[in-house]
Formats: structure tokens, sequence, C-alpha cells
């Protein structure tokens, strides 16, 4: 099996809803990889947390 292209993540905030004036709640990492496709991969507290974990998840292989 060829081996897939780099993986790509992004930081989100998160918000109890959909008005960027409400205060964030926590943070998504999103796997952006196939646009078409995008993925939420894991929820943080703090958004230093969250750009750790896209981090580390870039880094890893499948």
């Amino acid at each position: 099996m060829p081996k897939s292209g780099p993986k790509q993540a992004r930081v989100e905030p998160i918000r109890e809803a959909e008005d960027q004036n409400l205060p964030v709640v926590g943070w998504h990492v999103i796997d952006e990889t196939d646009p078409q496709n995008e993925i939420a991969v894991s929820e943080h507290e703090t958004q230093a947390e969250a750009i750790r974990a896209a981090e580390e998840y870039e880094q890893r292989e499948e």
C-alpha cells in the first residue's frame, strides 16, 4: 500500500454557539489532510494543549 502524504491539522476554538462574540470554552484539533473530509480528532481545555496535540498528530504515522 503506498504511503499517504503528511498529515495536516489545525486548531479551532469551541464556542457554546456559532456567535464569535461568545467566550471560547475549549479547543478542537481538526484533521484537514483531506479537505473534503475534515475530522475533529481531539478536544482540549487550552489552546496550548491543542497546539501540542496537533503537532503530535501531524508527526504520527499510520
